[in-house]
This record gives structure tokens, C-alpha cells and sequence, in this order.
């Protein structure tokens, strides 16, 4: 090797040592020794000693310590400061809407939701902290156990947790709640993506497809069991989204799509006990049900039309509807702030989105890309659908506004925007020779 040579190798630690990227080292001695081994040949060949011509290499590659410093520049660990701001102004607008949430209602079964509300963020700023600084290169090798126990979890909650508003999305134990539908929204198509992403690439055909639709379906029946129905389509969405980006063969993917939909679309109408397609048609039709099912939409048209371009201010008046206002961010925020404010949060929203989405080409191995698709989509999803749930003129769904609805879903969405903000991170620090010494995922035996 390059480096066997005593003052080269001196030379490759001493810049080494300036790098604190510890991941690139190998490469960097790799691409500067077999630099330095070709001046040395040709300087044996004019005649030099092999001491003579690695003296020469070494006085010609420059001094070790700027060498690496400049190494260090090109290779080092970067934050994505845009999207952090971003998430601490959304933070403190979230924790802001709740505080005049609690201070105007009057019903004491709403003051403690402040304090979980702050309990929830700081919660999902700390998984957020975690995962900027985890390998995700981690995921592959624990991809088959995350997706097993998340599936055996789906599969016993129903067994062990009460049903709440005729779901068991949440699995309780030890005073804490944890919303396990959307975990596996978030997590199994991460580990399903790191699982096949190889063989999907490498080796497309009916084997691989049939194995990426019976990881898909597993879970998917299970939270058709569960009856979460919101969070069982937007994992079908990321699903077809995954399997589109993967194999880029986005003919299959619409068949897959249709397919899909209509099979959905058929167990909705046959199996749903609680009517939901009938309730949410009311949004077409809400002159028929003006104090029923359509009472909610015309309750956020009517508070639209009222705040005006600045608001009905921080005193304002909570009736029925707006003793809900937690599961609708928005709405309190254009009530209280007005139509520009609710501007405000439509651009910040675009330009949230739009920073995920440039990240994109910067991340060099196809994992860190897939984790960025993955994340990007589903906080595009439900951003875009909070949004228009605001303007009270689309069915009104369980699907909570990321970083600013209440609940414990804040702990997912900041651990999944660390996760990757941790891939933008590395995004100088993973080559193609690390991506590989990372690419296999630990099967089960």
C-alpha cells in the first residue's frame, strides 16, 4: 500500500488529523496515496531513489496540516440552519396558538393541554437532536427487526388497548400514550425502502415486485384491522410514492395506484360501520346539515369570512366549535391574526417544503435520497391537506398540521425532520466506497 512508506505515512496522518469527518479518512488516504505513488513512480524512473522521490511527493502535495484543513472544508459535517430556523419559528408559533388556546377557553379539561403541548415539543426537539447526529446508515442493518416489531405491535394493540372513537391507534402502558398508527406511517416505510431498495434497483422483475407488495400489505391490513383509515391511506400514498422513485418505472406505479384506490375504495364502501363516506360527503352538500355533520364546515367558513385581513385579535370570543380549536391550528390562527397571517403560514408552508425538496440533489448515496423522499412526502401530505382543511371546503380528517397540531405526533414529526436534517448532514461526509460498506441489511436467520 501507499502508506507503508514511514514518511507517507506520517504525512496521510498528519492531514488525517485535521479532518474530523473520521468516515472519510480511508478515502482520503486512498485518493492523496495513490497521488503521491504516482509522482514517486515517475521519479524512480528519472532515477531517484525511493527515499529521494517520496521526499519529492510529499514537498509537492504541500504542508499535511493546510492539506487537511482544506480536506476539512470540503468533507465536513454541515447543518441545514434554513430548516432548523424554520422549525423554531414553527415551534414557537405552535406553542404560541396553544397558549391562547387555554387562556381562552374556560373549561378546565383543556388548561393542562399547554403544559403537554410544551411536554410534546421539548420531547420531539430532544429525538430531533438524536437523530441530526445518528448514522442514518444505521437504518439498514435494524430495518428487518423495525419492521417486525412494529408489525407485532399493530398486530397485539388491538388485543390490549381500548378502542378511542372506534380505532386502536393508541397503545398505552406506564402513563404514556403512544400514537402507534403513526409511527408505522412514518417508520415501516423507511424500513420497508431500506430492506428492498437494493434488490429493487438491481434486480427488478415479479420476484421483487412480489416481495415489495407483501411488505407493503402486511402492515396494511393491520391498520385496516385497527380501522385507521387516514393513516392507512397515507401510508399507501407513500408506498406508491417509494415504489415510484425506486424503480422509476412509473407506468407500473400507476396501475399500482388505480389498482389500489379501487380496492380501497371497495372495503371503504362495504366494511365501513361508521359511515365514514357519508359523513364526509355532507362537505358537498352543507345546506343539509347546517347543526350536523356539516356544523364544523360552516363553522370555519363563517370564522373565515369574519377575521378579515387582521383578525378578531387575542380576545376573542371561544363558542362551541372553538373549544376544538386544537385540532385546527390554522383556523384559530387566521381568527386571532387574520387572512395575512394565514398568507403567512401558506408561504412559510411552501417554502418549508420547497427547502426539504432541495436537498434532495445535494445527497449523494440513494438511501439518504430515498429517507429524504420518504420524509418530504408525507410532510408535504399532510401539510397540504391541514392546509386545505382550514378553508373548511374539503372532508375534515384525523390528519394533524405537522409541528404545530396538538398532540404526540410532534414527537415523530421533529424526530423525522432530524432524520433528515442528519442525512443533510453527511451529505460531504458518504461516498460511494462507505454507502457500500453500508448497504447490507443484518436478514433474519
Amino acid at each position: 500500500m501507499t502508506d507503508q512508506h514511514d514518511k507517507i505515512k506520517r504525512y496521510l496522518d498528519e492531514m488525517c488529523s485535521q479532518v474530523k469527518a473520521r468516515e472519510v479518512h480511508t478515502d482520503l488516504r486512498d485518493e492523496l496515496g495513490n497521488h503521491i505513488r504516482e509522482m514517486m513512480l515517475d521519479k524512480e524512473e528519472e532515477g531517484l531513489t525511493q527515499e529521494e522521490a517520496a521526499e519529492y511527493a510529499i514537498e509537492q502535495m504541500g504542508d499535511p496540516t493546510a492539506v487537511g484543513k482544506s480536506m476539512h472544508k470540503l468533507h465536513r459535517h454541515r447543518m441545514h440552519w434554513g430548516l432548523i430556523i424554520g422549525l423554531i419559528s414553527l415551534a414557537i408559533v405552535s406553542l404560541f396558538l396553544m397558549w391562547i388556546f387555554t387562556t381562552n377557553v374556560t373549561n378546565t379539561m383543556y388548561q393542562s393541554m399547554y403544559y403537554n403541548h410544551v411536554v410534546y415539543t421539548v420531547m420531539g426537539i430532544l429525538f430531533m437532536s438524536f437523530f441530526i447526529f445518528f448514522d442514518y446508515r444505521k437504518w439498514k442493518r435494524a430495518a428487518w427487526w423495525i419492521y417486525i416489531l412494529l408489525n407485532l405491535m399493530l398486530w397485539i394493540n388491538p388485543m390490549i388497548s381500548p378502542r378511542v372513537n372506534g380505532t386502536n391507534r393508541y397503545m398505552t402502558g406506564y402513563g404514556f400514550v403512544l400514537d402507534l398508527t403513526t409511527a408505522a406511517m412514518w417508520v415501516l416505510p423507511l424500513a420497508i425502502g431500506a430492506i428492498l431498495i437494493d434488490k429493487l434497483r438491481s434486480h427488478f422483475g415479479v420476484q421483487t415486485i412480489l416481495s415489495y407488495i407483501a411488505m407493503v400489505a402486511l402492515p396494511a391490513v393491520l391498520l385496516f384491522q385497527i380501522s385507521d383509515w387516514v393513516r392507512l391511506v397515507m401510508f399507501g400514498i407513500i408506498s406508491l410514492v417509494l415504489f415510484g422513485w425506486i424503480t422509476r418505472k412509473w407506468l407500473y406505479t400507476a396501475v399500482a395506484t388505480v389498482i389500489t384506490a379501487s380496492i380501497g375504495l371497495l372495503l371503504l364502501v362495504t366494511t365501513d360501520s361508521f359511515h365514514r363516506l357519508e359523513r364526509f360527503s355532507v362537505v358537498f352538500n352543507l345546506e343539509d346539515a347546517p347543526l350536523g355533520d356539516g356544523y364544523i364546515y360552516n363553522s370555519i367558513m363563517g370564522i373565515l369570512q369574519s377575521a378579515g385581513w387582521w383578525g378578531n385579535g387575542l380576545d376573542t370570543a371561544f363558542d362551541q366549535f372553538k373549544t376544538s380549536y386544537f385540532d385546527y391550528p390554522g383556523v384559530l390562527l387566521i381568527d386571532v391574526f387574520g387572512w395575512a397571517a394565514g398568507i403567512g403560514l401558506l408561504v412559510a408552508i411552501i417554502w418549508f417544503v420547497a427547502s426539504m425538496v432541495k436537498t434532495l440533489p445535494r445527497i449523494r448515496d440513494d438511501f439518504g435520497r430515498m429517507i429524504i423522499v420518504i420524509i418530504t412526502s408525507m410532510f408535504a401530505l399532510q401539510m397540504v391537506y391541514s392546509l386545505a382543511m382550514t378553508t373548511g371546503r374539503v372532508p375534515i380528517l384525523s390528519v394533524v398540521f405537522p409541528f404545530i397540531g396538538y398532540g404526540n405526533h410532534l414527537i415523530f414529526d421533529y424526530a423525522m425532520i432530524g432524520l433528515l436534517l442528519g442525512v443533510y448532514r453527511r451529505k460531504d461526509t458518504v461516498s460511494l466506497r462507505n454507502e457500500k460498506s453500508h448497504q447490507t441489511a443484518t436478514p433474519i436467520q
